[in-house]
């Protein structure tokens, strides 16, 4: 129940509602509670009024300063644009329906027009805290990466995900590219990073762990497309080979290293076992060179503590990015596609921040002058 005093109706009864007759003494009293909302929720306008008065010291005017709840310029307060940027990222509502919720529910009218540029202002507030994310992100021992398309006015671009446990960072980007990780890492990723075998971490990271799911996956469709006896061997292969590796990863703890390391060895050589010799199947073949290019970087699990055999993680996180875009179609402009990688990132992040995300845009809200600008992590 809302933590809300109720409202009590008392119903009473003087004579049957059936039948008129006389009634006994009260037995007891039935109680049913409804939680409902309120016809219209009123918006709250609030005058503040900022005293003038001259300072001999100085030599100039001065003027009261801001009131804790005051934004800095607009006639939008911090709660009312906290929400328009949490409606739109989070939960991706178009912005035609905020702006006929906003009016219907709460009675705010604001143009259509003028709700990207809010949003964006509020990214900008937040551009802080989204280096400072990217920075923990930097600093962690194991970090995962994924990425997926972000459309922009029209055209493809990119979103760049970069996560721990309890951090997301998305950096939005036209490129796929590899100079993005790069300039988000300053050249090297280090410690361990968790990710699919896209070919622009290979030599980025200190260490790899390559996604497990993904290379059974592929097996399972190569099984199914081709139907060749071949495939479903290899895909059968596969999956002992890696039930065994599970088996050694929840015993490693208790496995003297020497044992832990020669059984890591035999999986190994299973794994380089499984490359050998060539297919006429295409779909086999390319299985195959996919398993020899990474298969160092499929078992690093096993030797790494608190490391994922597989990269759910980043697939779960940007997983809330998708949904979104279906929504939404993506950006109208790069300012909109890298506002809402700031703002995404600071909402999936605030368990690490340890705030709430209306007192987070409190703190970091400042005036238009000293707002920064949105900027590519990609060189010019």
């Amino acid at each position: 129940m809302p933590a809300v005093e109720p409202e009590v109706v008392d119903l009473k009864l003087s004579r049957c509602p059936d039948c008129g007759g006389r009634l006994s003494p009260l037995i007891d009293v039935q109680e049913h509670t409804v939680i409902d909302l309120p016809e219209r929720i009123g918006p709250m306008v609030t005058k503040y009024r900022h005293e003038r008065r001259y300072c001999a010291h100085c030599k100039k005017t001065v003027r009261a300063p801001r009131a804790p709840n005051e934004p800095p310029q607009g006639h939008f307060g911090i709660r009312l644009l906290s929400r328009i940027a949490e409606w739109k990222t989070r939960i991706g509502i178009p912005f035609t329906k905020i702006h006929d919720l906003l009016g219907s529910v709460f009675g705010v009218e604001i143009p259509r027009s003028t709700l990207p540029g809010l949003v964006q202002r509020v990214g900008q507030w937040l551009l802080p805290v989204h280096r400072r994310l990217i920075e923990a992100v930097k600093a962690a021992p194991v970090k995962h990466a994924d990425e997926t398309t972000w459309p922009v006015n029209g055209k493809n671009g990119w979103a760049w995900l970069f996560a721990t446990h309890d951090i997301s960072v998305f950096v939005m980007e036209p490129t796929r590219a590899a100079v993005v990780p790069k300039q988000v890492f300053g050249g090297h990723i280090a410690g361990t990073l968790v990710s699919d075998d896209y070919g622009v971490y290979l030599d980025l990271a200190d260490e790899r762990q390559s996604c497990v799911a993904h290379v059974l996956r592929e097996a399972k469709e190569v099984a199914a497309v081709s139907r060749a006896p071949v495939a479903a061997r290899l895909r059968e292969r596969l999956q002992e080979i890696f039930q065994d590796a599970e088996i050694v990863s929840a015993a490693s703890e208790a496995l003297d290293p020497k044992v832990l390391e020669r059984e890591i060895r035999r999986i190994d050589r299973r794994l380089a076992d499984l490359c050998k010799g060539r297919s006429n199947v295409d779909g086999v073949e390319h299985l195959k060179n996919r398993i020899a290019r990474q298969r160092r970087a499929l078992l690093t699990y096993l030797r790494r503590p608190g490391v994922e055999p597989t990269n759910n993680l980043g697939e779960r996180r940007i997983r809330k990015l998708v949904l979104v875009r279906k929504v939404s179609g993506g950006s109208r402009s790069w300012d909109g596609a890298r506002a809402h990688g700031t703002l995404a990132s600071c909402l999936d992040s605030l368990v690490h921040l340890k705030t709430t995300f209306l007192d987070l845009v409190r703190a970091h809200a400042t005036p238009t002058r000293q707002c920064e600008r949105f900027a590519s992590v990609v060189p010019a």
